[in-house]
């Protein structure tokens, strides 16, 4: 496997002018409800003698671009947590770039962070859950969004700190196989999940390479799906160890999953009529099993009936709810529940609505999935439920 080192920033300097507007009386009359309006211009460096490009490349490289932001997490006088979003003014293309804050009512006497890039903030902190759905998986797009360093310290006096950011992420350059046949530059979506982090990179499209920024991994299980929008394929790994501030060129050789099938041959007919309900709570067809939970009589899920065909209810403003269980020695990669007419569905959780006439689970590979609502589920007539799974 060839590594590429990804370098930290270096001596993040700050200069700064305070600006306030408030007479003597307004000291006098409020002096709790000041505000004190702050602009500071920060600079950021990088380490010297490394050449300049953008953000990441093969040699571990970052630079700024035009437009680049970061963030300041800072408390205000009242105690709050509050951010501000500082865009690049000058140093595109160089490794030193220079950023303007404006910071209302800062208290120095507390830490403040730097968050770089600015997309991978939250309103508190580092929002790790941007990681959760990356766009393209193009270089660029992990550069200006995901590729996150941070550091945390406290003010310089009047100025904010003058610190190095340190690298978080471990960056992943990926090209996948099937066979002999390289099929990167067909991939349209792909999913990897180390067991507690599960990220899903969309919108891909004719990639020679795909990078996904993830989190560190220490003896991991990972598990990868991927798809062309006809192909499903999929990926074991086992015990991967991924660190921070570097980056990994890897090729995976997928293979295509296995697929169970119910459908009106084989499970929905009338030799099957089996109603599943809070009376009736558990069926296994080849190998794979649903099941009902909760108190609400009316979620159900009739295998076949005469009267209402094969049909899938879930009442969760009664807490009612399904589990698929998959075969033993098998974990779930997709689950795609397919009927004859439109179904009713919010989206929530990692279940999708991708087409009028079909609901689909596409999240971390698992053994056991869920199925439930805040409201309600129906699928009036299912036609056939598609379950894709690969080896645990």
């Amino acid at each position: 496997m060839k590594t590429m080192r990804f370098l930290s920033m270096a001596a993040l300097a700050l200069v700064g002018a305070m600006m306030t507007g408030c007479s003597s009386d307004d000291d006098i009359l409020q002096p709790e409800n000041k505000t004190n309006v702050v602009t500071l211009t920060a600079t950021v460096g990088f380490d010297d003698g490394v050449a300049a490009t953008r953000a990441v490349t093969g040699t571990g490289v970052k630079t700024f671009a035009d437009g680049d932001q970061m963030a300041v997490i800072y408390k205000n006088t009242s105690n709050e947590t509050v951010k501000a979003v500082g865009t690049l003014t000058s140093g595109a293309g160089t490794k030193s770039g220079t950023f303007t804050f404006t910071l209302t009512n800062p208290n120095k006497k507390q830490t403040v962070t730097y968050i770089y890039p600015a997309a991978m903030a939250g309103t508190t902190g580092v929002d790790y859950s941007k990681l959760n759905s990356q766009s393209s998986g193009t270089l660029t797009d992990l550069g200006s969004k995901y590729d996150l360093a941070t550091k945390s310290g406290s003010w310089n006096g009047d100025n904010l700190p003058s610190l190095t950011l340190n690298n978080k992420l471990a960056i992943l350059a990926i090209n996948l196989k099937n066979g002999s046949t390289d099929i990167t530059s067909t991939i349209t979506g792909m999913t990897i999940s180390d067991g507690t982090n599960n990220y899903a990179v969309s919108g891909i499209s004719s990639a020679s390479t795909i990078y996904v920024a993830i989190r560190p991994t220490s003896s991991a299980t990972i598990y990868v799906t991927a798809t062309d929008g006809t192909n499903d394929y999929v990926k074991k790994l086992a015990s991967k160890t991924y660190a921070k501030d570097n980056g990994y060129s890897v090729t995976w050789n997928m293979t295509k999953p296995e697929k169970v099938v119910w459908n009106n041959t084989n499970v929905f007919n009338s030799s099957n009529e089996i109603t599943i309900d809070k009376f009736n709570t558990t069926a296994t067809f080849e190998n794979v099993t649903i099941s009902f939970t909760g108190s609400g009589a009316a979620s159900h899920f009739y295998i076949y009936s005469d009267a209402f065909g094969s049909q899938l209810f879930v009442n969760g403003s009664q807490g009612g709810a399904y589990t698929f269980t998959a075969p033993s020695g098998k974990i779930f990669t997709k689950i795609e529940i397919i009927n004859s007419v439109a179904v009713t569905f919010t989206p929530y959780g990692d279940w999708t609505k991708p087409e009028n006439n079909k609901i689909m689970w596409s999240g971390a590979a698992s053994s056991t999935v869920t199925l439930a609502a805040s409201g309600f589920v129906n699928c009036p007539n299912v036609t056939s439920i598609v379950y894709t799974m690969m080896n645990e």
